[in-house]
């Protein structure tokens, strides 16, 4: 960088040392005002000493044409115009290259502050991740809870009816044993359901798929129907956008069992000539106007930003609560 420099200023000199020294008896005195242009790019190659240093210099140029074309070269060659002129041409230039250096060095450390603002925000984001799922984990227990204590009674009232009727030797103690096989297979079978819960389902794959594993679970812990219309479109959702959308909806589903306590859940896409609305409804409790956010809908926001789309949360007129999730149109 310094060399080229350095060659841009020699050949430049080299250049208008040719030019006023072949051209000086056809344009004259005006030969000087190209010192003009040669002392600006002094100025903006090494800032005001380079302007400084290329006035002196070409004082000392003209004085050798004038000794040559004049009988007083030195008051040719001190002409106070043409001097203030080169200095305020180049000066302005080095202010002006100074301004442009101490804004690329601003610019870069803005870009730096960027860089590791951006890596913060990633940072925090992740973490809000990890402790949204820790919630919906949590939300899953205690769907799992009640259940699993209601079946642990059943089963020690059936192993003591158990032991009374071989007590006994009732003709039903085998029934009663059955039932506790049955109680104690329900309970097995809750444990396996919480091991891979709704917060485990993975969010890859197709879409229908995701949504058949997701009323598959939740039909096994609550009695909320989780309805889903069938529609060919749910097949051009891109692939890349199926891991957030489903985080986006196990969200939805996750905040609905929650807070509103549902009969039904309802899975849908709406298309137009514009976009491709993914829409989760449910027909619990309706938004509280005063409702103030946690992590889930601005995390939720997130997620569909990531992928170009736009979420919204409304209440319809039939008093259902409406997540829309707009997604961009292929064009």
């Amino acid at each position: 960088m310094k060399l080229t420099r350095f060659q841009t200023y020699i050949m430049a000199w080299l250049l208008y040392v040719a030019f006023i020294f072949s051209m000086y008896s056809q344009l004259q005195i005006t030969v000087m005002l190209f010192s003009i242009p040669l002392t600006m790019l002094g100025g903006w190659l090494y800032l005001y000493r380079g302007a400084l240093l290329t006035t002196l210099l070409s004082l000392a140029v003209h004085y050798g044409l004038f000794s040559i074309h004049s009988d007083q070269p030195a008051l040719e060659t001190l002409n106070p115009f043409g001097i203030a002129s080169q200095l305020i041409f180049s000066s302005c230039t080095a202010l002006l290259k100074t301004i442009q250096v101490k804004y690329h060095k601003l610019n870069d450390s803005l870009e730096e502050i960027v860089v590791e603002r951006t890596k913060d925000l990633d940072q925090l984001t992740a973490y809000l991740i990890d402790a949204q799922q820790l919630e919906n984990r949590e939300l899953n227990d205690r769907l799992i809870e009640k259940p699993f204590e209601e079946l642990k009674a059943m089963l020690a009232t059936s192993q003591l009816l158990k032991q009374k009727l071989h007590a006994e030797d009732h003709p039903r103690a085998i029934v009663a044993e059955n039932i506790s096989m049955i109680i104690r297979d329900c309970i097995k079978q809750l444990c396996t359901i919480d091991d891979y819960s709704i917060s485990q389902i993975p969010a890859t794959g197709k879409m229908t798929e995701v949504i058949s594993l997701l009323r598959k679970q939740i039909s096994q812990v609550s009695i909320v129907d989780i309805r889903y219309q069938e529609n060919p479109n749910w097949e051009t959702i891109p692939e890349n956008m199926v891991p957030d959308l489903c985080k986006i909806m196990f969200e939805a589903v996750a905040n609905a069992l929650h807070h509103a306590a549902p009969k039904y859940i309802f899975i849908r896409l709406e298309n137009n000539e514009l976009q491709t609305s993914f829409i989760i409804e449910n027909d619990g409790k309706p938004l509280d106007p005063d409702y103030k956010e946690g992590m889930g809908l601005p995390l939720m926001r997130y997620k569909a930003g990531r992928i170009g789309a736009e979420l919204s949360i409304t209440s319809t007129r039939s008093n259902l609560t409406r997540m829309t999730c707009s997604l961009p149109s292929k064009s």
